[in-house]
């Protein structure tokens, strides 16, 4: 039994010479076929005489044309001198896993496909094996793809950690970020190292206690406790710090990993403006309503939109570091690239004292973009309006968007406002609009991919994804649109 030579190194396969000679060319290829995608009957000339393929979806690859051709005239540029390597007798080391070539498929994308050749001494054929790669490299843009969006999400939260942090080291008022449970000290701009310290020497991991005069650190300590649990900051006047001198203090809780730690903002006691400037708070209004407890994020606001109240959950949602930063300002605020929704959901609910799930976009303070459903209730006694808003999982139903050009376009659209927020009808009848416009050019180019991908102003790689989310893979002119 004489094993056949293997040009590219795939292991386990052997074949007696005696069989080759014995079995005819179907036989052999039908055989060998059994494990693979491709094969390929190539003669001494690079000739494809004989090819057989197991995936009958192959054959719209036009596989079947190859036969009584060069096997180096059937792939694209980039992988001939990969077929000449392979088919060339006395080489030395192949790849193990074959070599990726790509097949011109005229009308398709290319056909990745891995091959492996084989030859036996007197046998007139390289035998070609080849194993397709089409759902790898599907999973291969898919993976590029998520890369790039992580590396893009990565670059932006660094580049927000810088701009804080730079605002955080020349600020000139004093601020000390503090472990909420453990009083020890998170983080502290130069201001207040140049403060409390000394030495100027940086003060993190330091006790908080230990900063102040012995006298008035039960004092710190205990308005440490109650801004913790309040939403309001809580002042502090003639304290002594360490070092002997007098300051005021600003304490204000915020939450940090589901943690409530603290900040402290410090003056010398003569600064008497800047205590009051910093110190100014918009009023609340008297909001009542408990929702500390309720296991979803809850906003309540004003007829106009201004936040009064809101839990913990709230805060968590958007990234805001205190309840302070909240307090007073508008709604809408979190909803920048939505702001029409918000203006709509306000108008309705002076009609309807009920609306439930109703679909948005949160913008929270590190400026990620969030689908949310929102319920809301006007509080007609006060004249104010609580909202609870749910995080929604991506990659939902799409809606159903009228195709242009029929007669029943604008009334579908009217039904639409009002029940999803405009962007998302604008995002979907763009969609429409761009299936439309690929067809008609795979309808001038004759399905002509390469030349379609030109006249869209479009890379081929780009037409492909957009071919295959628009389900027009095996689009064929004059087929009849679904739109």
């Amino acid at each position: 039994m004489k094993p056949l030579n293997g040009h590219s190194g795939t292991d386990g396969f052997t074949v007696a010479g005696s069989a080759l000679k014995s079995l005819d060319l179907d036989s052999i290829g039908s055989l060998v076929g059994l494990g693979a995608d491709v094969v390929m009957l190539v003669d001494r000339a690079s000739i494809v005489s004989q090819i057989y393929f197991s995936n009958s979806d192959l054959a719209d690859y036009g596989l079947a044309k190859t036969v009584g051709k060069r096997l180096q005239d059937c792939v694209t540029v980039e992988s001939v001198p990969k077929i000449d390597t392979m088919l060339a007798t006395g080489t030395g080391t192949h790849p193990v896993r074959g070599y990726q070539v790509n097949h011109k498929c005229s009308g398709k994308p290319d056909l990745p496909v891995a091959y492996s050749a084989y030859s036996a001494k007197d046998f007139p054929y390289t035998i070609v094996v080849g194993r397709e790669l089409r759902q790898q490299m599907i999973d291969q843009q898919r993976l590029v793809q998520t890369q790039m969006e992580l590396e893009a999400d990565y670059r932006e939260l660094k580049e927000a950690e810088t701009r804080y942090r730079t605002a955080f080291k020349v600020a000139t008022v004093a601020y000390v970020m503090l472990d909420g449970e453990r009083r020890t000290i998170l983080d502290a701009n130069p201001a207040a190292s140049t403060l409390l310290s000394s030495t100027g020497a940086p003060l993190s991991g330091k006790s908080i206690r230990d900063l102040f005069a012995k006298q008035d650190r039960d004092r710190v300590g205990d308005a440490i406790s109650e801004a913790r649990h309040s939403p309001n900051p809580v002042n502090l006047d003639g304290v002594t710090i360490a070092k002997g001198e007098p300051v005021s203090l600003t304490i204000r809780s915020y939450r940090e990993n589901g943690i409530t730690n603290v900040l402290l903002s410090l003056w010398p006691a003569d600064q008497v403006q800047e205590i009051n400037r910093q110190r100014i708070e918009k009023p609340i209004g008297g909001a009542t309503l408990e929702i500390t407890d309720l296991p979803e994020a809850v906003v309540q606001t004003d007829a106009e939109g201004q936040i009064l109240a809101a839990n913990t959950l709230f805060l968590d949602l958007i990234h805001a570091p205190s309840l302070t930063q909240v307090l007073g300002r508008n709604i809408g605020a979190w909803f920048s690239s939505a702001a029409i929704d918000i203006r709509v959901l306000y108008a309705r609910l002076m009609d309807e004292p009920y609306i439930r799930g109703f679909s948005s976009t949160l913008t929270d303070n590190l400026s990620g973009e969030s689908a949310v459903s929102i319920s809301a209730r006007l509080n007609s006694s006060n004249n104010t309006i609580q909202l609870i808003v749910i995080p929604q999982a991506t990659g939902g139903e799409r809606l159903t968007i009228p195709s242009p050009g029929v007669p029943e376009q604008a009334e579908g659209f009217s039904a639409l406002v009002g029940k999803v927020p405009l962007k998302d009808l604008i995002r979907e009848s763009l969609d429409v609009i761009e299936k439309i416009c690929i067809e008609a050019a795979l309808d001038q180019t004759n399905n002509n991919r390469a030349y379609a991908a030109e006249i869209l102003g479009l890379s081929r790689q780009s037409l492909y994804i957009k071919l295959r989310r628009h389900g027009l893979e095996d689009y064929r002119p004059g087929s009849s649109r679904s739109d």
